[in-house]
């Protein structure tokens, strides 16, 4: 049987057919090793969420293998035994194809499963390095009254204070163990639940439709994870906040269409601005933008806004006349060990707010220790 009939069938007609022994030698080694090929894929398959029983696909890659190599029946899905020895070749390429996307989004759904579960963890973590300093300060406070009822030599007043301090002892460490007990309790419901969680995760992490930056679900999920890097790793982590100046008066006087083309512009020029793989945009809300900057110190962060405000200034917007002139203000900030997301955005706030009472159309830092004064 010549290539066009192996590949064809029998009925296939025309020059082709006089293909040399080398073309038909070609042909056969083709047909097995895609054969091959697709009963590799039943033998090192593995079960997928909702898929059929493990023991089936095997055999189905068989049935589709045979078929491939000599025209026989795939009774399982329902394709009968050739007459002339063709194929069907489309249903053996949806086959493989279909199979292969949903190889692929499992994997993919279980790398961002584990993913989440090692945030979750790290998270944890952190909580409890910050529940642990509470605790010791309250049992040294304890024991500073102990000290103090000593100090006074009387007998009464110390065995005041060792009573109380007992007692606040327990309920200290009677409260960390119910917060632990909880802590662990919630970790187990997130992780039986964690599917469905990703899932919605999956669909905040999106971008935002007019500036093709992250959206604000997509940043809420960055900043955990920088944070929980920079608790593992020690990684530095700057966190600029952006505001367009006089936004409002942008869309008041010349209409929500420039209003669009500001942020899209912001937009573009935080892109040009910042343009490391591992930067992250995203649209924080109405006029205002974040930036994460990993493995960035704040001390290096100044050049790279003053670069951005520069782009900012030359940005032209065409439903708007030609001399007026966008501004932005930033603040940016570096997150220190015992940070919160909160703590964190809120300083970077607070610089922000600084840049807009000292005229504007500049970037401000603020440091640690004088953001949470």
């Amino acid at each position: 049987m010549d290539l066009v009939s192996k590949i064809f069938g029998r009925n296939a007609s025309g020059p082709e057919q006089r293909a040399t022994v080398s073309v038909e030698s070609i042909a056969d080694g083709a047909l097995d090793t895609l054969g091959s090929v697709i009963r590799v894929m039943g033998d090192e398959s593995f079960a997928l969420d909702k898929d059929i029983d493990p023991a089936v696909f095997p055999a189905m890659c068989s049935e589709f293998a045979r078929h491939v190599e000599n025209g026989a029946p795939v009774p399982s899905f329902d394709i009968p035994q050739s007459a002339d020895g063709s194929r069907e070749w489309g249903r053996v390429r949806r086959f493989f194809a279909d199979r292969r996307h949903a190889e692929k989004s499992f994997v993919t759904e279980r790398l961002q499963d584990y993913r989440g579960v090692v945030d979750d963890l790290v998270t944890g973590l952190r909580d409890i390095g910050h529940r642990d300093q509470t605790t010791e300060s309250s049992v040294l406070a304890s024991l500073g009254s102990i000290e103090e009822a000593v100090a006074s030599g009387m007998l009464p007043r110390i065995k005041s204070a060792l009573t109380q301090t007992v007692s606040q002892i327990n309920e200290t460490f009677a409260e960390q163990k119910k917060e632990y007990e909880t802590q662990l309790h919630e970790l187990n419901e997130r992780m039986s639940s964690l599917r469905q969680d990703l899932v919605a995760a999956r669909e905040e992490m999106k971008r935002d439709a007019l500036t093709d930056a992250f959206n604000r679900g997509a940043f809420d999920a960055a900043i955990v994870q920088s944070l929980n890097v920079h608790f593992i790793l020690q990684q530095p982590v700057t966190l600029l906040m952006v505001d367009i100046d006089n936004f409002k008066y942008v869309n008041d006087t010349f209409g929500h269409t420039a209003g669009d083309e500001v942020l899209r512009a912001v937009s573009d020029c935080l892109a040009r601005s910042f343009i490391r793989k591992s930067d992250f945009v995203a649209r924080y809300g109405g006029d205002e933008f974040a930036v994460i900057l990993t493995d960035t110190p704040a001390k290096f962060c100044g050049k790279l806004m003053q670069r951005f405000l520069e782009h900012v200034r030359e940005i032209s917007v065409p439903s708007a006349p030609g001399e007026t002139l966008v501004a932005c203000s930033a603040g940016y900030t570096e997150i220190a060990d015992d940070d919160t997301v909160e703590q964190l955005v809120k300083r970077a706030d607070k610089a922000l707010y600084q840049a807009k009472a000292e005229g504007r159309d500049r970037a401000v830092f603020v440091a640690a220790e004088d953001g949470d004064s």
